[in-house]
């Protein structure tokens, strides 16, 4: 009996082997690396493009027709940000995305207020090399344009500061269920992918345009920000008029003989401060019923 015994457990042992060993190698090897943005969109391509359009900027500045040569280097210079950031973040309006995944509106005006005066600042200069004007980079920036600079440049550097708070803070748990039903998440999640007080979307790719629009907070990012509007129209304006009168003036006059950016009014350069000053005010303001976390 003992005999039998030791030899149907000598046999039983090799079958467990057998088929365990098929079982183990039959389990796909798990992935502990996830490629970020940068490494999915990195194309030979787009890399050649990203480099290129610089040089188109300064082709666009010195062949194009007067007025016309400010347009294309605008746009040249817009399709390298929108190569940046399909670089970088997988997105075209990736200069715009912030860290908590949220476009930015205070980005936006910083993007935009680089592109139309340094823009105007790269035609101004290649049109005086190309007319022989010396010194070629004696071009007057108004102090007008100063101003609404560095308003856009507070704007910018402020609002992080300013939230910093805020990140150390924990909402209140009904304004978490209140902007749960509003957006359609679930409180969890909420929870899971916020800063403190401050709502952040889980991924990248989850930024909208309207996010520009909306409350910094767990607690108002379901609402419209008055503040946020006021401060769009009054830089879309401001940028919108400010090209047209640049690109007007360089299609009026001589090649090479601007040697000054226009100025802003300075009544308007007061209603873009009072209007940064409110966008700024607002981030102070305890929106969630957040305490201390």
């Amino acid at each position: 009996m003992s005999n039998d015994s030791a030899v149907s457990t000598s046999q039983a042992t090799p079958a467990v082997t057998d088929t365990a060993t098929p079982a183990l190698m039959a389990v796909p090897p798990r992935v502990t690396d996830t490629p970020s943005a940068a490494q999915r969109t990195d194309k030979p391509w787009l890399a050649y493009f990203t480099t290129a359009l610089p040089l188109a900027s300064v082709a666009a500045a010195w062949l194009l027709p007067a007025g016309w040569n400010y347009i294309g280097v605008v746009v040249t210079l817009a399709s390298f940000l929108a190569a940046l950031g399909v670089s970088i973040t997988g997105s075209p309006l990736g200069v715009l995305i912030n860290e908590r995944n949220l476009m930015s509106l205070s980005r936006f005006q910083a993007a935009t207020w680089t592109l139309i005066v340094l823009s105007g600042y790269l035609t101004l200069a290649i049109l005086r090399v190309r007319e022989g004007v010396s010194p070629p980079l004696d071009i007057a920036i108004p102090q007008e344009l100063w101003w609404a600079m560095g308003i856009a440049t507070t704007s910018l550097l402020g609002t992080p500061l300013l939230l910093t708070n805020k990140r150390a803070k924990t909402p209140d748990p009904r304004a978490v269920d209140n902007t749960a039903a509003q957006l359609a998440e679930s409180p969890e999640a909420i929870q899971a992918q916020s800063q403190g007080a401050l709502y952040a979307n889980k991924d990248i790719h989850d930024a909208r345009l309207a996010d520009m629009f909306q409350g910094d907070e767990v607690g108002n990012t379901a609402q419209l920000d008055l503040a946020k509007v006021q401060m769009f129209y009054f830089t879309l304006i401001a940028a919108v008029s400010y090209f047209v009168s640049l690109a007007t003036l360089l299609a009026s006059s001589k090649p090479g003989s601007v040697s000054s950016l226009p100025a802003l009014s300075q009544g308007f350069i007061a209603l873009l401060a009072i209007s940064h000053g409110g966008y700024l005010v607002s981030k102070t303001t305890d929106h969630s019923n957040s305490k201390p976390g």
